[in-house]
């Protein structure tokens, strides 16, 4: 089961940064960076398993280790959860797309083998597959474009006041030297993490 606490703004350090970026029309900042997911390629050809799913593990795992990219905003209060998930969009055969809910286990063989059942029940049913998770926030959005080694990415929608989910895209991962390079970017509001958090999650990841 989750946690959640709700952070003493008037207390907390962070006071000033998250009212001040809270007032601009968009406070999201974003970074990209080229990561080496050449063990996490390895041990998936290994395992005969998903290299989508182990990596997003990894992700999840970084994500969950920096404290200030597990806050969101609920209902006007600053909330930070015990953990968070993701809701990746899944594609289908017949070219579109839907949104899938994986929750996050430490246990990387429990992670894909519920994460395996989400992406079946979204390829069987049409539309963008919501089941009534669409209005959680303990969850990071996620997006794979496999097809392109993108350097930058701007993700679609404007800010509304109290978005705080971050957004990840990986891209295409390509060889380098004998390594398997990824890019990976984040997205998150700025009133509640720095780009020293997003560097954090980086260099766990």
């Amino acid at each position: 089961m989750n946690t959640k606490e709700t952070i003493d703004i008037a207390a907390w350090p962070r006071k000033e940064h998250y009212e001040f970026f809270g007032n601009l029309p968009d406070p999201f900042f974003g970074l990209t960076a080229k990561i080496d997911f050449t063990e996490c390629w390895n041990q998936a050809k290994a395992d005969c398993a998903s290299f989508f799913l182990y990596s997003l593990h990894h992700i999840l795992k970084a994500i969950n280790a920096v404290p200030e990219l597990r806050c969101r905003i609920e209902n006007g209060q600053v909330v930070m959860y015990g953990h968070v998930g993701a809701s990746p969009t899944i594609a289908r055969e017949d070219g579109t797309f839907g949104f899938a809910y994986f929750e996050y286990y430490e246990d990387r063989n429990l992670f894909v083998a519920e994460a395996t059942k989400e992406i079946e029940r979204v390829k069987a049913c049409s539309g963008l597959g919501t089941n009534g998770n669409e209005h959680r926030t303990d969850l990071i959005y996620f997006t794979s474009i496999p097809w392109v080694d993108f350097t930058g990415i701007r993700h679609a929608g404007g800010y509304r006041p109290g978005d705080s989910i971050p957004q990840i895209a990986v891209g295409k991962l390509t060889d380098n030297d004998g390594r398997k390079m990824m890019t990976v970017a984040i997205e998150a509001n700025h009133g509640l993490a720095d780009a020293r958090h997003a560097g954090q999650f980086f260099n766990m990841l």
